[in-house]
């Protein structure tokens, strides 16, 4: 929204070079300056207005704005309108007041051009001068005067009704029928409402400037009619207003806005309190034994301010922020976590430590492999999302066929989610948790250094299971599948002599099944032809099978503050020999010395007919309570010397 800077500032008098700072104020108070366009004899600013603060449309309701942010004062002052108090029976606590001119438009009378200067602003420029004027002062004052045309032709169709709420109007008309009265009449129209309580916070008007816009109206009308403006007929109505009132407790204002500068322990004072919400029309009242203000929003802010947290804002945003220190602490409270929960987090760590990845799919797919009837979903989006999975497997074989258009590496996945499985009765569904993984991994294990990487086998995943079923401390039998357990739906993707049984080492009960998909399956479903392991377990039943120990199993080492010796040495051995007999004589001379071994490489030399290998080995030397120093060094090199001779003579 467009404003007028010249327009603004006649109502606050501020100095050209503090512009700047202006501008710094209203963006710190939310409103954002977009754009600054200088002209000849003014500068046009540009605002973001958000839609909380609507309430700023009008030039005094910005030069408000910035007397607030910025402590000027605005130099007009509000004019108490003359109201005779016989009419006023204090029985209700607002009045309505009309004061309505009848003037005789010349309708040759050319727009002021300054006026049209301040209108092209906003783009509401009319060719009726009287029209520009209610615009003028709209966009000035924030409110303005109406405009009614009348002729004996329109008071003949007044109703009943129309005669009651507009009595004064009525009866102007009718006075002067007599008269000069013609089209060129107008009646323009000035409405506002007082309050009139007598609280002693509550001492402002709803339209306080409503004398200043009136008074500014009448005299551009005279001015530009070129006519005097006669004497004004006035009536009044009392009526009830009801203005919103919050209550916000000191202590809730100190913990949420904290304490005030360098000083942690001291707050805002009350009378600073108090003068930012008086600067904000806010007009409040302290009650001193309740530490309790009572606040009573002005009408143009009640879209605005609906809660305490609304006011805390702005008594924040007018001592600055940047002067608070957050003393209000949060209390951090943890639900309790049910043991089946714990159990699968603890799943999820040990597959994460054995290199699986966890994957998590949409449970709504199409049952691709054809296991079993799936769910069937009515209306579904598309045909690829028709049904509900009735195994992990589904997905983690849409995940391997995406992997593998990228990558050869290996896979290691697995997801824990919710499938959904016809019941043995055939009438109806059951919703379970499941355990599901995938393998593929063609360069696994090597068999020696110099030979190639080589696929993982059935053994191999059966062997990484074990360890996951031993450290869950799970009670698992993995055995053939009994011919009255191959019904199972994923036994019939799997080759019938790569597939294991996980039963129940208690009830001898199948909860799981692990094997390598079958060729068929893979040609069915676009998978390449390669070696795909998977696993599928029912969890509740894996998770009964557990052992709950309630003792520990651990090693207590203790850690040397001292630096290490590092030495590498090439051994020569046989070919048949074991590697863990060489660890072993390598650890009798100096045991207490030796922190760790490690093989790093292993070669052989281009004469076929030799029977000897090099390995390569790598010590590490520390001492718990000293530094290793030359005669430590000399004694480790001859202990190392003496093993490479001992192995070269063998």
């Amino acid at each position: 929204m467009k404003f007028s800077w010249q327009l603004t500032n006649s109502f606050l008098k501020i100095q050209e070079e503090s512009l700047k700072d202006v501008l710094e104020a209203l963006i710190l108070s939310g409103i954002e300056v977009e754009q600054i366009e200088n002209t000849e004899q003014d500068k046009i600013i540009d605002l973001s207005i958000t839609s909380n603060r609507k309430e700023i449309e009008s030039t005094l309701s910005l030069a408000r704005e910035i007397s607030t942010t910025t402590n000027n004062i605005l130099r007009i002052q509000p004019i108490k309108p003359c109201i005779n108090r016989k009419v006023i029976s204090n029985t209700k606590n607002c009045l309505k007041y009309r004061r309505i001119h009848v003037i005789n438009e010349n309708s040759s009378t050319l727009t002021p051009k300054w006026i049209s200067n301040s209108l092209q602003i906003r783009g509401k420029h009319s060719d009726n001068y009287l029209k520009n004027i209610q615009e003028y002062i709209n966009l000035k004052w924030g409110i303005t005067f109406t405009i009614i045309t009348s002729n004996l032709k329109e008071l003949s169709t007044f109703s009943g009704e129309i005669k009651n709420k507009n009595k004064l109007i009525y009866h102007i008309i009718n006075q002067n029928i007599n008269k000069n009265w013609n089209d060129n009449c107008k009646l323009i129209i000035f409405d506002f409402y007082k309050i009139i309580t007598n609280d002693s916070y509550n001492n402002y008007d709803s339209n306080e400037f409503y004398e200043n816009y009136y008074i500014d109206s009448i005299n551009i009308i005279g001015e530009t009619n070129q006519r005097a403006i006669g004497k004004y007929y006035e009536s009044c109505e009392e009526m009830y207003f009801n203005n919103k009132e919050i209550t916000l407790d000191k202590n809730t204002l100190n913990k949420w806005i904290g304490s005030y500068k360098s000083n942690k322990s001291k707050f805002l004072p009350t009378k600073n309190i108090k003068k930012t919400l008086d600067d904000l029309k806010f007009f409040s009242k302290y009650i001193k034994k309740k530490r309790l203000f009572i606040i009573r929003i002005p009408p143009y802010r009640e879209h605005d301010i609906k809660n305490k947290i609304d006011i805390i804002e702005e008594i924040g945003k007018m001592n600055e922020f940047k002067n608070f220190y957050n003393q209000y602490k949060y209390k951090r409270e943890k639900g309790k976590k049910s043991s089946k929960l714990i159990t699968i987090n603890k799943i999820r760590d040990i597959l994460r430590t054995l290199g699986f990845n966890e994957v998590v799919n949409c449970s709504i797919n199409y049952n691709a492999l054809k296991i079993k009837r799936p769910l069937l979903i009515h209306n579904p989006i598309s045909e690829e999302q028709n049904s509900l999975r009735n195994s992990i497997l589904l997905n983690l074989l849409e995940n391997y066929k995406n992997h593998i258009k990228y990558s050869n590496n290996n896979l290691l996945i697995s997801e824990i989610g919710k499938i959904f499985q016809e019941e043995n009765s055939g009438k109806g569904y059951s919703e379970k948790q499941f355990l599901g993984g995938l393998i593929y991994a063609p360069k696994y294990n090597k068999i020696n250094w110099s030979s190639n990487s080589k696929e993982i086998n059935l053994s191999q995943v059966k062997g990484v299971l074990e360890i996951f079923f031993k450290q869950l401390n799970a009670n698992i039998n993995l055995n053939p599948i009994k011919i009255s357990d191959t019904s199972n739906s994923i036994v019939k993707i799997l080759k019938s002599n790569n597939r294991i049984g996980i039963y129940d080492k208690k009830t001898n009960e199948l909860i799981g099944i692990i094997g390598e998909i079958k060729t068929k399956t893979k040609e069915l479903n676009q998978i390449s032809n390669n070696m795909i392991y998977v696993f599928e377990i029912d969890l509740e039943g894996l998770i009964k099978t557990r052992d709950h120990k309630i003792h520990l199993e651990y090693n207590k080492k203790r850690y040397s503050n001292y630096p290490s010796i590092i030495r590498d040495i090439s051994i020569p051995i046989n070919n048949n020999k074991n590697i863990e007999d060489v660890k072993k004589q390598i650890q009798l001379p100096e045991k207490e010395l030796i922190e760790s071994i490690e093989i790093f490489n292993e070669y052989k030399k281009n004469n076929k007919n030799s029977n000897k290998r090099f390995v390569g080995i790598r010590i590490i030397y520390r001492s718990l309570n000293r530094t290793l120093d030359g005669k430590d060094i000399n004694k480790i090199e001859n202990s190392l010397l003496k093993i490479r001779n001992s192995m070269n003579s063998e």
